[in-house]
């Protein structure tokens, strides 16, 4: 798998071809809960969501982003 740095491109939805730092961190959350992304260790996307949690938790605090 590719890391994905914020300067690349996301890849789909409607901020595809945005660079993964502009993209809002309450998408973020909302691919990273309807997809099923928590869990998934193979994908590129939540591979980045999970390397910048901590950033994410900041900017969209109302998001619940780990698992209990």
């Amino acid at each position: 798998m590719t890391q994905l740095k914020d300067t690349d491109p996301m890849s789909w939805g409607v901020h595809k071809g945005t660079p993964m730092q502009d993209v809002p961190a309450r998408y973020m959350f909302w691919i990273w809960t309807e997809f099923g992304f928590e869990a998934d260790k193979a994908n590129p996307i939540a591979d980045y969501i999970r390397r910048n949690l901590t950033a994410f938790e900041q900017e969209y605090p109302d998001g619940i982003w780990r698992k209990k």
